[in-house]
């Protein structure tokens, strides 16, 4: 991974993988480190209000684009001002949200509609977000303490999702609008960029099953063999190791359901022998 605060070098295959998502009709590619050697597959973005939509959604190609002249995760702006307000006009897929910690957001609906957030001051994310840090940590072998701590996992890990549809609620987006437009984005997995990351956790859960484009991921991801099923205490994961020996693909539940610590242990444990030293 480069660390190099000022310039990052972006790879011919993940410029490429803008032009094909430009050509699949997309807007929404993902985020975090594309020079990372983590991904993590999520169903779909988890749309937080409008200003989300009109900041990364909408836009998320065209800053992808912006990013390749050389931005780094270390120099992207903090989002947050000295009242913990976030400022959208510096929303970064590179990083987004920067300046977030490691506490879960809690939310209360006032009686118009509003929905507030109670702990602000202390900068909160998902329980998604949470769940990933611990396993991003857990893969380099660092602590899976992580509560208050600063959110980082988007130096070391790219977050893709099958598909692109959004809505504020999930009734909101129909069983065919999901199935289009994981139909669209099936070339992006296929793709080169896809193929060099040496760990794919696809944290899906049930999501698979749902969608035939999605019931075999050996036919979704290259160059990956038949899967070995574990179902033990802990719960019930598919681990794929490719042809090569070279690369594992993990389809696990889903991290924001009742997960527990050891499972993401379990998980992490499957990976890190896959990181390439150099």
């Amino acid at each position: 991974m480069n660390n190099n605060k000022q310039m990052m070098e972006y790879t011919q295959e993940f410029r490429d993988f803008l032009e094909l998502a430009e050509q699949c009709k997309q807007t929404y590619i993902g985020h975090g480190n594309p020079n990372a050697q983590i991904l993590i597959v999520a169903n779909e973005p988890g749309v937080v209000n409008d200003d989300f939509i009109k900041f990364d959604l909408e836009k998320n190609l065209e800053r992808w684009r912006s990013n390749i002249s050389g931005s780094c995760p270390d120099n992207v702006d903090v989002m947050f001002d000295e009242n913990h307000n976030l400022m959208w006009e510096k929303f970064n897929p590179l990083w987004p949200y920067k300046g977030q910690c490691l506490t879960q957001i809690k939310t209360k609906m006032d009686s118009d509609g509003t929905v507030r957030i109670l702990n602000k001051e202390k900068r909160p994310t998902s329980r998604s977000w949470i769940q990933y840090q611990k396993l991003v940590n857990l893969i380099y072998g660092n602590s899976i303490e992580v509560k208050g701590l600063p959110l980082d996992f988007f130096k070391y890990a790219f977050i893709a999702d099958f598909s692109a549809v959004y809505g504020k609620h999930s009734n909101d987006i129909s069983r065919e609008e999901r199935l289009e437009s994981i139909t669209r984005r099936l070339p992006l997995f296929a793709s080169d960029f896809i193929r060099h990351f040496p760990v794919i956790i696809v944290a899906s859960g049930h999501y698979i099953h749902d969608f035939k484009p999605l019931n075999d991921l050996t036919k979704v991801f290259q160059g990956f063999d038949k899967v070995e099923p574990v179902r033990d205490t802990l719960g019930w994961r598919y681990i794929h190791r490719s042809v090569d020996s070279k690369r594992v693909l993990i389809h696990s539940k889903h991290v924001a359901s009742a997960i527990s610590d050891n499972y993401i242990r379990a998980i992490a444990s499957e990976c890190s022998s896959f990181l390439i030293y150099e």
